[in-house]
């Protein structure tokens, strides 16, 4: 198990990495706890306190948390849960709880207020109102901005190391294959891990590795530039150029789900493009929470005509 000092050793250099590649913030960069199995209730309990935080029951088995407040901030790491001594692993998942921190100290307005569970209320989904459509987008988007700073900040890192050439990658089978096992699986526990709604912690990853990740991003410019090949059904395992594949796999999913994935899709294909892209308003959560309550309308219709 990683030590204490060891997890302390990587902090600085890991937050270093981050503040090289994100623009300068004003808001002074968060404190780094770490805990063990015995102290971690205690701590976070007192973290809680200390910032003000709203969600005092804990994440089931966070490896790292942002706690966030009206009067202050921390990261939360838990020792004993780190799965190995990699600090390639570390860092990718510390920033992600840097991306959190980042995004939400980039607010203009206070959209975080929008996390306050006390918003939800009994209202179906038919009928939700305004604000709560836009916490139902803020609920995805504050998973997916965070992740999607962690990759942009790992693909700006790892793009300066010297062995770094995605242009000599020989896109067979077995080089593309497990990204699309990956966004596949995240697909359908976006749609199957809940048995009456959709899992948004899963659909923000989808969309957080398909536009963010590096490999994921080749992998999509190189469908569309028809450089994938597939296994022919001759000579075995003989390598053949891949008729046009849509590297997505949003086309693969039932028909009812494609016009909000598709309509998604277009949303952060935009606001990434644009140089704040961990920035939004209202008006970017509205439109996405018309997507996240489209999805769940239509798991809802599917679900009672497989019942009829």
């Amino acid at each position: 198990m990683l030590t204490q000092q060891q997890i302390r050793l990587w902090v600085p250099p890991a937050t270093q990495i981050f503040q090289r590649y994100m623009p300068p913030i004003a808001a002074p960069y968060p404190k780094v706890y770490i805990a063990s199995r015995r102290t971690h209730t205690v701590l976070r309990e007192k973290l809680i306190s200390q910032t003000g935080n709203l969600h005092t029951s804990p994440p089931e088995d966070s490896i790292m948390e942002y706690i966030h407040g009206n009067t202050g901030n921390a990261i939360l790491i838990r020792q004993d849960l780190l799965p190995d001594e990699n600090d390639e692993h570390f860092c990718w998942m510390y920033w992600h709880e840097l991306g959190h921190f980042y995004a939400i100290s980039s607010e203009i307005t206070n959209l975080h207020r929008y996390n306050d569970p006390s918003l939800v209320d009994d209202s179906s989904i038919l009928d939700m109102s305004p604000e709560r459509v836009k916490q139902e987008g803020y609920w995805f988007w504050q998973e997916f901005i965070a992740q999607a700073i962690s990759n942009h900040v790992s693909y700006k890192h790892r793009s300066t190391e010297r062995d770094y050439h995605p242009e000599q990658i020989d896109w067979c089978p077995e080089m593309w294959g497990g990204i699309v096992e990956r966004l596949m699986d995240l697909l359908d526990a976006t749609f199957w891990h809940y048995p009456t709604t959709i899992d948004e912690y899963s659909l923000a990853h989808y969309f957080a590795l398909l536009l963010k990740d590096d490999f994921a991003m080749l992998y999509c410019k190189a469908a569309v530039e028809g450089k994938l090949r597939v296994f022919g059904d001759r000579n075995g395992r003989e390598i053949y150029p891949a008729e046009k594949i849509e590297p997505t796999c949003i086309s693969d999913m039932v028909d009812v789900f494609q016009p909000p994935l598709w309509r998604m899709k277009a949303l952060l294909d935009e606001k990434l493009s644009t140089d704040l892209f961990w920035s939004i308003d209202e008006g970017f959560l509205l439109e996405l929470g018309k997507c996240v309550g489209a999805l769940m309308i239509a798991k809802l219709k599917l679900l009672a005509e497989l019942e009829c």
